[in-house]
């Protein structure tokens, strides 16, 4: 069985430069790097250079990172009542806000995947930039500790948490296009499953929401709750309403 010293870091130093740079953040030791950035489907197709993937990795990470979230929110807003600050923390690291944070970090071309991943275009699926920067974080935090990955998160979720001081962000989607669907239209979105694939371990739900007879949008998750909760956000910020919006503004 290969340990991890006996295995090279894949990408030359001009690319790790960039990886660490678009961080913020110098690895002690490389390995937690390289497997934060190793899927299943990369392992098994490379087991004689490859010796973990990121699975435990994203385990520790989601931990880390609601620890850390709970913390800044707890000092951010010291007059927010437990629900709320529930319901803050929950806007910051679902799939949706996870996967934007990997899209600014640009880092989704260093993802370590096997040929039938890239094939079905999993590189920029929103489940898997999620579980690969929550196994960033664990990497981060084994590498240089509680503060370091303190400080990482400090930075590159400080503009959600900004926005979180003004703003409806960390209401559930859900109950917020039930609301507005029937304020305007007098109607309530319907949830369907379009589609399931992936394997087993990594399965992908489409939902789609319709408001009467249209599809208002489609969103996918890593199960049914995640997907139809991305649907709900994209009809929020994409579904035509009807004139009865123009003429609530009006009154």
């Amino acid at each position: 069985m290969l340990t991890n010293k006996e295995i090279e870091v894949p990408w030359p130093p001009e690319e790790l430069d960039e990886i660490e740079t678009s961080l913020g953040y110098k690895f002690n030791d490389l390995d937690f790097l390289l497997n934060a950035l190793t899927r299943r489907s990369f392992w098994h197709e490379n087991r004689s250079t490859c010796s973990e993937n990121n699975e435990r990795m994203e385990f520790l990470g989601d931990s880390v990172l609601n620890l850390i979230i709970a913390h800044i929110l707890y000092i951010w807003f010291p007059e927010a009542e437990e629900g709320e600050l529930q319901k803050r923390r929950a806007s910051l690291v679902k799939q949706a806000a996870l996967a934007k944070i990997m899209r600014r970090l640009d880092l989704a071309k260093f993802i370590r995947m096997g040929k039938g991943d890239e094939l079905s275009g999993c590189r920029d699926r929103s489940s898997i930039l999620a579980d690969t920067i929550e196994a960033i974080i664990a990497a981060i935090f084994l590498d240089g500790g509680y503060y370091c990955a303190e400080k990482f998160i400090n930075t590159h979720f400080r503009f959600m948490l900004e926005e979180l001081g003004s703003s409806r962000v960390f209401d559930d989607p859900k109950s917020t296009l039930q609301e507005k669907s029937q304020a305007l239209m007098g109607i309530t979105p319907v949830y369907v499953l379009l589609s399931e694939s992936g394997a087993e371990h990594s399965r992908v739900f489409k939902m789609g929401v319709f408001i009467g007879d249209c599809l208002a949008a489609e969103g996918e998750g890593s199960n049914k709750k995640e997907a139809a909760q991305s649907a709900a956000t994209f009809a929020l910020s994409s579904f035509q309403w009807p004139d009865a919006e123009v003429k609530s503004r009006n009154t």
